[in-house]
This record gives C-alpha cells, structure tokens and sequence, in this order.
C-alpha cells in the first residue's frame, strides 16, 4: 500500500506569495487523510502536487520512500476523483468505468471482472447500461468511485467528491465511502471545506489557513484540544466561543466588562489572553448553584437540541448546545454555569497557552 510523505513542500507562482508553504506530514498505508479548510487555502493544490499535476516551487514528495518530484503522473499509481465527476457523457456506466483500465492495456477479460466487481459493491449493476445523463447526483458520484476502484491503484485523491449533493445524500455518501475505503483498504486523501465531513470521515486530518498548516491530528484531538483560535473557531458546529481578557488575580475581566471567577483553575501567566469556551460546556444553572446571569439574544431549536445565543458583554455573544428543547423566550434573562476546566487559552498572537508546535518528521531524503 502507499506511504505518501510531503517534505517542506512548497508552491508559489511568480515568485507571488505562496499558495502553499513548508507542508510536513507522513500517511500511512491504509489511511483516510483529510485535508480541510476554507476556500484557498491550499488543499487542492496540495492535491495537484501530490499528483504531479503541478510542479513543486521546493521540497520532497515521497510513495515509497522514494522521491517522487520528476515523476508523471502515470507512474505515482494513483487515482483521483473530482468535485463534477469528469464522467464522459456518451459512455455508458460501464464503459466509463472500464476507460480507464483500457488506458493501462489491460485485457479486456479482467476489465469485465473488475467492472462487474465494482459495481456490485457500488450498487451499480442495474444501470451499467445507462448513460450519465440518466443518473442521479449519487449514482454519478459513485461512477466516479468506480472508475477509481477498478484502477486498483494504492492511493486515491479526492477533491471534494460530495460538495455538488444535497445535504441528506452527502450524508449518506459519506458514510459509504468511508464504508468502502476501510472494506478495500485503499490510502485516501481528502479535500473538503466543510468541517463536518472531516470530523467524520477523517482517521487524521491537516487543517490548513493561508496555505500553511495549523494542526494535525485525529479529529477529536483537534476538536478538544486546538493549537491556536483559527483551529477552535473553524472546527466544530457552533464554534468555540471566543474572548479577549484581562488576567486578575483568580479573575478574567472579559472585554473589560465581564468578570469571571475562576478558584480551581490555574490562570497563565499573561496580563491579556483570548479564552476559549465550546457551547457544550456552557449548561443552565440550577436553583443554588453559582451562576452568571445573561440575557438571551437568539433561539435556535433543532429538535434534539436548543441553541441558545446570548449577551455576554457589550457586543461579545456566545452560544450554548444543550440537549433536549427549550421553551427560551428572546429577551429572557437566564443563568448559566460552566466547569472552569473547560476554558482554553490562547495568547495575543493566537496560539493556545501549552500547545505543542508542529513538528516536522525527519525523513532522510535520497536523490
């Protein structure tokens, strides 16, 4: 199987600022990578590197251990599934599928096999015949899986395979993908701008700002620990409700106006943090309990839980997750409480107080 490694990987053009900057990261064999973040930030020029499809400003790329910078894109031994398809309108399903390996000279006895396999296990032998005008946003996504699972190449890159579905289908898809990676074992990297699908889909995932890397890791690594507050702003839905404060003795004075107590909970040693807080940690006060009182500003329920957005300080809104429905009333003045364990920091520049940096893996380059 493929071990791909991207070594202070570096793209620009026209000596411009670059569109990707000092990529380090090691995939396994076998891995469900996902690379994620706004739109251009990177991720699918990364995609075009790894497949030779753009050449490299500086830096490694390796399959194998081996440098694979001069390489064409037909000797990396990998396929690639896009955002519209690229499906050839007058070929039928099958003969979509079975262009590619026609390409490799393969004999046509074991495209047949191939073709057959897939398509049973894409649910697709009933529309072998059909053309892709003829097929919905789903069996077209999986003609395109199809095409890349009777290549039977190691390594499979994909750009944003589901964003042109609806929301219920991507759902789905998603699911079955994942599904059908870990069933064939196949090494994956995936573009993707929502944070949702790779949350889900991600064995590890690189999130990535202005072409450079923010943090890798699993997803709840990423979600529960984030190295700096792009991190904990973009992952997780709603975001991580974020703060200026004034360090005081046992207190934080957010946005100067307010104060919280913190008794069990080491402050850093700054005069002015950003703290962190997700909205699953901010819970309704029961009747005694120690609590702040705040003004509900907006409601939103969506039946198995209520989001509930309120005034914090003048201009500073913070959302709540709570399970369950609410009977919330805007304008409703209700008090909340929150274990100070929960609280992240993070310093001026935005990196979280006590995160690691990311190191960059030794590799030993051979040319």
């Amino acid at each position: 199987m493929a071990f791909l490694e991207l070594v202070e990987v570096t793209k620009s053009y026209g000596g411009k600022k670059s569109a990707v900057e000092n990529v380090n990261v090691a995939i396994e064999s076998g891995e469900f990578f996902v690379l994620v973040g706004p739109s251009g930030c990177g991720k699918s020029t990364i995609l075009r590197l790894i497949a030779g499809l753009e050449p490299l400003t500086s830096g490694y790329v390796l399959i194998d251990g081996q440098v694979a910078n001069d390489w064409p894109p037909h000797a990396r031994r990998l396929s690639m599934v896009f955002q519209n398809y690229a499906l050839y309108p007058h070929l039928t399903v099958e003969q979509n599928m079975r262009i590619v390996l026609q390409a490799q000279k393969v004999p046509k006895e074991e495209q047949v096999k191939r073709c057959m396999e897939a398509a049973e296990l894409l649910g697709l032998t009933d529309v072998l015949h059909r053309k892709p005008r003829e097929l919905s946003g789903g069996q077209r996504q999986r003609v395109a899986l199809g095409r890349a699972i009777v290549a039977q190449t190691p390594l499979c890159l994909m750009d944003e395979p589901l964003s042109n579905l609806d929301a219920k289908l991507r759902a789905k898809m998603r699911s079955e993908l994942r599904r059908l990676q870990r069933q064939l074992g196949m090494t994956v990297i995936y573009v993707t701008h929502d944070q949702t699908e790779a949350m889900t889909m991600a064995d590890r995932m690189m999130i990535l700002h202005d072409g450079r890397p923010q943090q890798i890791g699993s997803p709840l690594d990423v979600y529960n620990s984030p190295d700096n507050t792009f991190v904990a702003s973009f992952i997780g839905t709603p975001p991580m409700n974020l703060a200026e404060a004034h360090v005081l003795n046992h207190s934080l004075l957010l946005q100067n106006e307010r104060p919280i107590r913190l008794l069990r909970r080491s402050l850093p040693k700054a005069e002015r943090v950003i703290v962190g807080l997700r909205p699953e940690h901010i819970e309704p006060a029961e009747s005694g309990e120690e609590s702040m009182a705040v003004k509900v500003s907006h409601v939103e329920w969506l039946g198995n839980e209520t989001l509930v957005t309120f005034e914090l300080a003048k201009n500073l809104y913070w959302t709540a997750r709570w399970n369950g429905q609410w009977r919330i009333r805007l304008g409703e003045v209700v008090p909340l409480t929150f274990d100070e364990q929960d609280f992240l920091f993070f310093d001026a520049s935005g990196k979280r107080i006590g995160a690691p940096s990311i190191k960059r893996e030794e590799v030993w380059v051979h040319q």
